[in-house]
């Protein structure tokens, strides 16, 4: 049998994070899995991305942030490491492990025949899939990409949705190349593209938008001037949002070959059912392994339907020549081979490895049946909201009963009203540390690990997310105890720093 390799063993692959005193640079595997992504991999001078969290596993540490970014499990981590190993000592090549994993996520699922899957360094990048695939069936023809949820979506959706770059740092740089602003059109992607934006919100009163209304009007618009729509949902915003599957005369569009669909189910907290049911009308689906299965920032996965791939097989390919940036050859599938002899056959390692480890988790978790992972789920959120109930003069909870694996919730400032964004930043980044010297109390030691703010009205109005991830669902089924203590302990930091809010802010 061979022996998982450690951090010391592996060759040292460096990242430099900083010239701060007594900071060490990424080693091994954790300065890998930062690579082949975006500015929100990369890390800083203390060794953390922007959401405060490392490319490892952090021992003792309490983690409920699989909504907005992940630190590896010890089991994931360990997965890359035995595949980089591997991959060392000449056992396999990034592309093998490529196919590996597209065959396991289609097996996984159990995906309709004929369905196939393209690996993305993200769920933002993986918005240029389906617009390039569009653009080839359509060709020459204006395309009208309809983003739904906006502001509740990934934050780079929006750009990447109109081929735009949403990031200065791009997965697969030449040398030499020029720092891309974000909002620059990805030469041959942003030609004739249109982007129309749906809130998620109405910021006045946080009100959930009915995107209907606003998707029929668009769809509308493109009937008439001859435009090719693409409609988005969203199974699942970052509070947990869901926007239905269109229901206009947007199908008959489908159905003659005018429109398409895109359902983002990025944060991944659906029943393989309807996956199914998605892909068997005809729509793409972007799925990513670092949400709500815990693998480390970012993997993402575009499953394209074999209605829209038997078109695509049978028509010629001309790719956006910026798409290289972005894609290599060995995250398509193997039977487009037009588009594996127009992309460079460069390999993303770091893709490769972050995939590995969340399919560590992803495994173990869609082994369960979702009606016992449903039952899980109401059970762990009605023990968090009563564990939210036990300091009203400090947390409320936002749309409780929305979603059963995000709760959404407010700081109550003292002197009324509620905490805005800038302020719930700082508590955010205080959950990460010890702070149990500052505030002389054991209940502020735990490092604990949420949803980053996201904003739902204006002013400022925010919520953070306490969000069940695929380790904290299997812990409730042998270490129940043990997984509401440890939401207990978050939920209890939490009302300690909103209440010494201003005490701590002086420090």
């Amino acid at each position: 049998a061979k022996i998982l390799p450690t951090p010391a063993l592996l060759p040292l692959h460096r990242t430099m994070v900083g010239s701060v005193a007594g900071v060490l640079p990424l080693v091994g595997v954790a300065a890998i899995l930062t690579e082949g992504g975006d500015d929100r991999t990369t890390t800083n001078a203390k060794g953390v991305n922007k959401y405060h969290c490392r490319p490892q596993p952090i021992p003792d540490a309490i983690f409920r942030g699989s909504c907005t970014c992940n630190i590896p499990t010890e089991s994931a981590y360990r997965a890359a490491e035995a595949a980089y190993q591997s991959m060392q000592d000449g056992d396999v090549s990034v592309g093998d492990i490529m196919e590996g994993v597209r065959s396991k996520i289609k097996s996984m699922y159990q995906v309709p025949a004929g369905t196939e899957v393209f690996l993305c360094p993200s769920g933002s990048d993986a918005e240029y899939i389906p617009l390039q695939i569009a653009k080839i069936l359509t060709k020459g023809r204006k395309i009208v990409n309809i983003v739904t949820c906006d502001s509740e979506v990934g934050s780079g959706t929006l750009d990447a949705a109109g081929g735009k770059y949403f990031s200065p740092v791009v997965p697969l740089p030449e040398d030499g190349m020029e720092t891309k602003a974000m909002g620059q059109p990805v030469q041959g992607l942003a030609e004739n593209v249109e982007t129309v934006s749906i809130a998620a919100r109405d910021m006045g009163d946080s009100s959930v938008v009915n995107a209907k209304d606003g998707v029929q009007e668009a769809v509308d618009k493109c009937a008439k001037e001859g435009s090719v729509p693409i409609v988005h949902c969203v199974l699942g915003s970052k509070t947990g949002i869901v926007e239905p599957f269109p229901e206009t005369n947007f199908g008959q569009m489908v159905s003659a070959r005018d429109a398409f669909i895109v359902v983002d189910a990025c944060q991944a907290r659906f029943r393989r059912e309807w996956l199914t049911d998605y892909l068997n009308k005809g729509a793409f689906v972007l799925i990513t392994g670092s949400k709500f299965y815990r693998g480390p920032p970012f993997s993402g996965a575009v499953l394209v339907p074999s209605l829209v791939m038997e078109r695509l097989l049978m028509t010629d390919t001309t790719l956006a020549p910026g798409l290289s940036y972005f894609l290599s050859s060995h995250e398509v599938p193997s039977a487009l081979t037009s588009w594996k002899t127009a992309l460079k056959d460069t390999s993303n390692t770091g893709l490769a490895l972050r995939w590995v480890a969340a399919l560590d988790e992803m495994e173990l978790t869609l082994a369960m049946g979702d009606d016992d992972k449903d039952q899980l789920q109401e059970a762990w959120l009605e023990s968090v909201l009563s564990e939210l109930a036990k300091y009203p003069e400090q947390l409320e909870a936002f749309e409780p009963r929305s979603c059963a694996t995000i709760v959404s919730l407010r700081l109550k400032r003292k002197d009324g009203g509620f905490y805005g964004t800038p302020d719930c930043k700082k508590v955010f980044e205080w959950m990460t540390l010890d702070m149990s010297d500052k505030l002389s109390s054991p209940d502020a030691a735990p490092r604990c690990y949420i949803g980053q703010p996201v904003s739902v009205a204006k002013g400022g109005g925010c919520v953070l997310r306490i969000a069940l991830g695929s380790d904290s669902l299997r812990q409730l089924v042998g270490d129940v105890e043990g997984a509401r203590a440890a939401d207990a302990a978050i939920v209890k930091k939490l009302a300690m720093l909103t209440r010494m809010f201003e005490e701590v802010s002086k420090l």
